[in-house]
């Protein structure tokens, strides 16, 4: 039978591990550093990962706001928004937190979210879901309008899609079919319409009115490329969310340029302020 005992003399390695210190076993919990080591170049003390950007450290002073009664499309909204203004935010489920120094700032922002705010379907009755995301918006407009004659309660979803009862599902299919046809190029999207002039005209309007909000050149080109956008289905590569938040405030803009109801026109002020924060918007597509 083999020998099994080991008279070799021990290597360098086994040398230098026998030399180490021993430490008790809850001191090598976790990977901690040594007392007065120090991290390795390019890498962070342990003990807690950073926040990413844009989001918020529980060691931070926050406050805390709970959504969870808001519709997806309000909270997609909200997102957008604090995105828009570079506000630090996380989302924990439907709970939202935000620094307490932005505390301000975020109650502007949901007061203008709850003017526009609707309820969410009670999560405990069944559901169903249409895939109606990447319609364009004068599609989902009509779409909405149809749905709020008949008096049938939905939402948007943070994709954009159609959220309804299931009670509701034959009434809403008879909506639809009376619909034209999303896929027909003359409905859902502009042949060969260029996203990116679209945003580039409105982008150019939106700055020459937020610098001389008489501007009549900057009036007509917003008006036009808000006319092109509502024909324009979700574009590739863009968030649901984020896409339905330039919409809505292009047509916005629209309706307060285009109206002849003073009382739907905007204040010199309110104009110069809308339009300098969507042409900042703007800026990060163009």
């Amino acid at each position: 039978m083999a020998d099994l005992t080991d008279d070799s003399e021990p290597t360098d390695d086994e040398l230098i591990l026998d030399d180490l210190p021993t430490l008790p076993d809850d001191e090598l919990e976790g990977d901690e550093l040594l007392e007065g080591e120090e991290p390795l170049e390019g890498e962070e003390p342990l003990g807690g990962e950073e926040p990413l950007d844009g989001e918020v450290s529980d060691d931070e002073t926050h406050v805390d706001y709970d959504v969870a009664d808001w519709s997806g499309q309000s909270r997609s909204l909200l997102d957008s928004l604090l995105g828009s203004g570079e506000i630090p935010h996380t989302w924990q489920g439907t709970t939202l937190t935000v620094l307490a120094d932005d505390e301000a700032a975020v109650e502007a922002i949901i007061d203008e979210v709850n003017a526009t705010a609707t309820q969410g379907l009670d999560p405990d009755e069944a559901r169903v879901v249409y895939e109606v995301g990447t319609w364009s918006a004068a599609m989902q407009m009509s779409l909405a309008e149809a749905l709020g004659v008949a008096q049938i309660d939905f939402e948007w979803d943070e994709n954009g899609d159609l959220v309804i009862y299931e009670d509701d599902e034959e009434s809403v299919e008879e909506i639809l079919d009376g619909m034209p046809d999303p896929d027909d190029p003359d409905v859902a999207d502009v042949e060969g319409v260029d996203v990116q002039a679209v945003l580039t005209e409105l982008w150019e309007a939106t700055g020459s009115l937020a610098s001389n909000p008489k501007d009549a050149d900057g009036v007509l080109k917003a008006i036009h490329g808000a006319d092109a956008i509502e024909q324009i289905a979700l574009p590739f590569g863009f968030e649901p969310a984020v896409w339905r938040d330039i919409v809505g405030k292009t047509l916005a803009l629209r309706a307060a340029l285009d109206s002849p109801d003073e009382d739907d026109q905007l204040s010199d002020d309110d104009l110069v302020e809308g339009c300098a924060q969507l042409h900042a918007q703007l800026r990060t597509f163009i």
